[in-house]
């Protein structure tokens, strides 16, 4: 801000005694128009120096035009053409170069021109002496003196600017490596939480198969050969029954530790339909289970393979949990599926008439999970004993309309 006030009022100041130092007869009128027009092109120039930064160009061949046709000197141009080398092209930088230097060769012509007092760089050194005046040596040193500062500070200019660019450039640099290091540090360490949650896997894996896995081939071993030594046709439907459900744990088990070893984000277990449930409800009759089922399906092979998953297990799950805490009790069980109404689901028991010992604790790890299945799903579950007693599982799926 001060150094356009400055530059401002050098450029008026000098423009001003360019002007006064024009010879002038007895003011007429066309006299005072002129005077009038120079003063208002003074102060235009003196104004310009505001935009010399933005645009040194226009600036400075417009001042420097004025140089050439006017009195008012070729100060201003001087001003704005280390703005033009600071920011612009060489090509440029000459052209307003030479527009300047034209500039300063016609005001210190105008001015040696001039007699007498009316010369600029004149001087007396005694009272009464004799009028000493510059020589043309004098002007062309002068003029190339005032240029070459003139263009030194341009270049002075121009130099601090690349700096200023370089600096700008590698603060860039800096943030985009810094960016990028942010980013590659991110994904180092999502790939250790993905390798740690692996090391868990792998785990979970190893003890399933060493526990859970061997017993139930134990129990589905165990069960052939009840099944084959008995005589009881009875104990050997029962057996069979066994073996069949202890050899599908083992395919799911197997099934599940693949996923885990694997790294699956999904389960891979088999996808069941909704035409499934008919084989899942006639199992649980072969296990003892005293079952009355009410079914209705629409569309079941077009149902997405979550959703049939999530009914297949809720159903599963209650099953299990009236055949272990409510033995012998009549489970009724009812599922009515259609696109856009969604899927409801009632598995409803009694209490169990059976000793209280024998029935079989539960950690409530079943209901949790059917829960969290079925609110991933968007749907709801309740579960719980009623007034009367009888134990009640209910879900509701939404199951949008077919297109």
């Amino acid at each position: 801000m001060l150094g356009t006030v400055g530059a401002a009022v050098v450029a008026w100041s000098c423009a001003m005694t360019g002007w006064a130092m024009v010879p002038s007869d007895t003011p007429t009128g066309s006299q005072l128009a002129a005077d009038l027009l120079w003063f208002c092109v003074a102060a235009g120039v003196a104004a310009s120096m505001v935009w010399r930064q933005r645009y040194p160009v226009v600036v400075c061949l417009a001042t420097a035009a004025v140089g050439i046709v006017s009195p008012l000197g070729a100060v201003a141009p001087l001003i704005a053409l280390p703005w033009v080398i600071a920011r612009t092209d060489w090509r440029r930088s000459l052209l307003c170069g030479a527009a300047t230097a034209a500039a300063l060769v016609a005001t210190f012509w105008r001015d040696g021109s001039r007699t007498a007092e009316n010369v600029i760089f004149s001087a007396t050194f005694e009272d009464g002496g004799p009028m000493t005046y510059m020589s043309p040596l004098g002007y062309t040193i002068l003029g190339a003196l005032v240029l070459g500062l003139s263009v030194g500070v341009g270049l002075l200019r121009h130099r601090a600017t690349r700096a200023d660019a370089d600096a700008d450039a590698a603060r860039a640099v800096a943030a985009t490596e810094a960016g990028r290091a942010a980013t590659w540090q991110q994904q180092s360490q999502s790939l250790q939480t993905e390798l740690s949650r692996q090391e868990e896997r792998d785990l979970i894996a190893r003890e399933m198969h060493d526990t859970v896995a061997h017993q139930l081939s134990l129990m589905s071993l165990q069960a052939s050969v009840l099944e084959v030594s008995s005589d009881d046709g009875e104990v050997g439907d029962v057996a069979r029954s066994m073996r069949a459900s202890a050899h599908h744990a083992l395919e799911e088990m197997r099934t599940l530790i693949t996923s885990l070893r694997e790294g699956a984000d999904d389960y891979g277990a088999r996808s069941w339909s909704l035409d499934d449930l008919g084989d899942l409800l006639d199992s649980a009759r072969e296990r003892g289970v005293d079952l009355v089922a009410t079914v209705f399906v629409s569309d079941g092979d077009s149902a997405p393979a979550t959703l049939t998953r999530t009914v297949y297990r809720v159903v599963q799950e209650s099953l299990t949990n009236a055949a272990k805490h409510a033995p012998g009790s009549r489970v009724a069980v009812n599922v009515r599926a259609r696109p856009g109404d969604g899927i409801d689901i009632s598995v409803r028991n009694p209490p169990t008439s059976a000793p209280a010992s024998d029935a079989v604790p539960g950690s409530g790890s079943g209901i949790l999970g059917m829960r969290e299945r079925c609110e991933a799903l968007d749907g709801t579950f309740d579960a719980g004993r009623q007034d009367d007693g009888t134990f009640l599982v209910s879900a509701h799926l939404p199951w949008a309309p077919t297109l």
